[in-house]
């Protein structure tokens, strides 16, 4: 049985990543187009390799799942896949389908690219992905056909998908290749189990309802009720979205489909009204409703403001014909998508970055806190070898609390086993050689790494006194510890601990 082999062209996106994982899973073999890291400053919105694998890896279920298909799936460069390559299939998908994925802006630069491919891979069947935003009438309908008056553009990323979809076409014009154009709503995440490998199109808007559904103060319905959130949108208009799983299986049975139509308007067969699914959204949280008001104080994209207010009708006539012939049943947006949409995207912290600063509540000023750090933490730290290659010699160096029953601590060698030891600071009979005074709080900073030793002296959060030739050296190894060792909640004894002490 010959293998079937598909040729991916654009950035790895919400949509065609998912989409060659599938194709991998279906017994087809795929090459995705990436750029070297020699191009990375040009203006091709190809992925470099690395970016291209990671995302794809993540399509796959994560590296070691994508391990098993790494003979079917290949990241190749474009110059290559001209020279060397037959496919019985061309995806080209240069323009993502969510307005704020980050190569939407290079997508109608790619128009030379599609004319070398059009050009070298003559008679193959090509599919050029746009959006239902390149797409739009005046009258506010996206046709099934190619040649209409668009409207203008109501924001820069319409514009945008207008500019690709455009150029592309007249790539087209006169080709005799056999090509198809298929229009993507926004992509959102998958119907079993809410999982995406990027957190855009709808996402914003989702993270910020949940943020604001947390705050402490809303208007209450009822006693019962809860909060009423408000949102800026037209609830008689559709924001048109489609799970990536439904996408990507129309799609497949698509390009499989030899009387395929030569345009397809793939969107949910099943229209939902923003009331409609915003209301579902409102009861996975348990809110009393999503109210539609002129205006709110939510952090939102501009581009998905005029998406939630914009009314656009789509044509699907080929999209039910179809859906008829693959026998596809209608996808319901409803309560139950939404909580495994949201629920996934908290556990993935709706794709920020979580850093351990955020993760771990600050630490306040307790007198307890300072002696367990100068008496347990900073003493442990020295036996690891913290301060072994220390330029701190035989220098003394104190540290004295300006108000507390414990004056503070000293930082001196013992001189019998040369051993730097840390003791409690007796002013009346200890003179160091470099003394720093600061306030609990000043020092709760220090040690959290909130607050660097030598910024602190020069905004005199922390005053010195002392030999000022040792000075400057003292502070840069003190500084270093401090920088290499800060200490978090995490390090703090349980109350177990304390009781078997």
């Amino acid at each position: 049985m010959t293998q079937k082999v598909a040729y991916i062209w654009g950035p790895v996106t919400s949509f065609n990543g998912p989409l060659a994982a599938h194709l991998v899973m279906k017994g087809w073999h795929v090459h995705f187009a990436c750029k070297s890291s020699l191009n990375l400053l040009s203006l091709s919105p190809l992925d470099l390799r690395s970016q291209a694998q990671t995302l794809l890896d993540a399509a796959l279920g994560g590296r070691e799942k994508a391990k098993a298909f790494k003979d079917r799936l290949k990241l190749i460069d474009p110059a290559e896949a001209l020279r060397n390559h037959k496919y019985d299939a061309i995806i080209f998908g240069a323009l993502p389908p969510n307005f704020d994925e980050s190569r939407s802006p290079r997508a109608p630069w790619s128009g030379s690219d599609f004319k070398s491919i059009l050009k070298h891979f003559k008679g193959v069947p090509t599919f050029v992905i746009s959006s239902l935003w390149g797409g739009v009438q005046k009258d506010g309908v996206v046709p099934e056909e190619l040649e209409f008056a668009r409207r203008k553009p109501l924001t820069t990323w319409e514009g945008t998908c207008q500019q690709y979809e455009q150029r592309i076409l007249e790539t087209l014009a006169g080709n005799e290749s056999p090509w198809y154009l298929v229009r993507l709503p926004l992509i959102s995440g998958d119907t079993r189990s809410g999982e995406a490998i990027k957190f855009s199109g709808i996402y914003p808007l989702l993270k910020e309802l949940v943020t604001e559904g947390s705050k402490p103060f809303f208007s209450k319905g009822g006693a019962t009720a809860g909060p009423s959130i408000k949102l800026s949108y037209n609830p008689d208009s559709t924001l048109w979205f489609l799970p990536v799983d439904v996408a990507v299986n129309t799609f497949y049975r698509f390009i499989e489909d030899e009387t395929r139509p030569r345009i397809c308007n793939l969107v949910s067969t099943h229209m939902t009204l923003n009331r409609e699914w915003l209301s579902y959204v409102a009861e996975t949280q348990s809110w009393e409703e999503i109210q539609s008001v002129e205006a709110d104080g939510l952090n939102l994209p501009l581009t998905l403001r005029k998406l939630l207010i914009d009314d656009v009708q789509v044509k699907t006539r080929n999209l039910f014909e179809v859906a008829g012939r693959y026998q596809l049943p209608p996808v319901r947006l409803d309560r139950n998508y939404f909580q495994k949409l949201i629920e996934h995207a908290k556990q993935e912290n709706f794709g920020d970055p979580t850093h351990e600063s955020e993760e771990v509540s600050p630490l306040d000023y307790t007198e307890q806190l300072a002696k367990y750090y100068f008496e347990k933490f900073v003493p442990e730290k020295i036996a690891l070898g913290a301060l072994s290659s220390a330029r701190i010699n035989d220098a003394t160096i104190g540290f004295h609390l300006r108000a507390g029953a414990i004056p503070g601590w000293i930082l001196r060698r013992n001189t019998a086993s040369g051993e730097l030891t840390v003791d409690q600071f007796e002013p009346a009979t200890d003179k160091p050689d470099i003394l720093f005074h600061f306030s609990g709080t000043t020092l709760a900073r220090l040690i959290q790494k909130k607050m660097l030793l030598h910024r602190a002296l020069l905004m005199r959060e922390v005053e010195v006194e002392g030999n000022l030739f040792q000075l400057w050296k003292i502070v840069s190894e003190i500084d270093k510890f401090l920088r290499d060792n800060p200490i978090s909640g995490q390090d703090l004894p349980t109350r177990e601990e304390v009781r078997q002490d």
